[in-house]
């Protein structure tokens, strides 16, 4: 194999004492001195042309493989990561076969369901539309379960006169005795019925009409009290 790159190589000296020799063997053939350099000259740059073209032809033969070798090793990191993302799929596909509840289908689209309504009696209606004290019991979820039941739970049917601001009288509806009596007042309410009725009286209020700085107000004090460190002590 050629060690050295033909390329960068001069032509010797054939004039020196170097290649006396050879300029003797010659000019005993018949050449004269001058013909006998330029002879060995032009056999020496022959010979270089023949290594020059083994020589690139080397280079050439050493840059594709050098590039078979490149595209070698990247197919084979390609093929190596396809095979482990396979590998992770085919193992998240096990994984979702043996937790199906952990993977299953959800419909992020769907709306969250309303809470229920507040159904409430014309008397508490009434008294709240007028600004009057309404115990929260009415909003609680019992208390809002006797009027989805019976909605004349807490009417006895019959009313009474009531002056109005501008002098007149009108009729209003009042709650009857049972109702009255199967009340808790807020002070007996628990701090889950607390919790429950706040929500419902403040869209009942905003619905009858109450100021917003008002709805605020109640909805900040009973905001304070759910969050309170100390809300569950009576239920100790």
């Amino acid at each position: 194999s050629i060690m050295n790159n033909p390329h960068s190589l001069d032509c010797p000296d054939y004039t020196g004492d170097l290649y006396t020799d050879e300029r003797h063997a010659l000019t005993e053939a018949g050449l004269t001195e001058q013909a006998a350099v330029t002879f060995l000259q032009n056999m020496w740059k022959k010979a270089n042309d023949t290594e020059k073209v083994k020589w690139d032809a080397k280079v050439e033969a050493d840059r594709l493989a050098a590039e078979a070798d490149l595209r070698a090793q990247e197919e084979a990191q390609v093929a190596a990561i396809a095979l482990k993302e396979q590998e992770l799929i085919t193992a998240e596909k096990e994984e979702m076969k043996k937790n199906k509840s952990k993977y299953f289908a959800v419909n992020m689209n769907r709306v969250a369901p309303r809470g229920r309504d507040v159904i409430l009696s014309t008397a508490v209606i009434t008294k709240l539309k007028k600004g009057e004290y309404i115990p929260l019991y009415h909003f609680t979820n019992d208390g809002l379960d006797r009027v989805d039941h019976d909605p004349t739970a807490e009417s006895n049917n019959s009313t009474k006169l009531v002056p109005n601001p501008d002098g007149s009288l009108s009729w209003e509806p009042v709650l009857n005795n049972k109702s009255v009596s199967a009340v808790k007042s807020d002070a007996e309410l628990s701090i889950k019925d607390f919790c429950h009725a706040c929500p419902h009286m403040f869209t009942a209020m905003a619905e009858c009409g109450w100021p917003d700085d008002r709805c605020q107000m109640f909805h900040t004090f009973w905001s304070n009290i759910q969050q309170h460190e100390y809300r569950d002590l009576s239920e100790a």
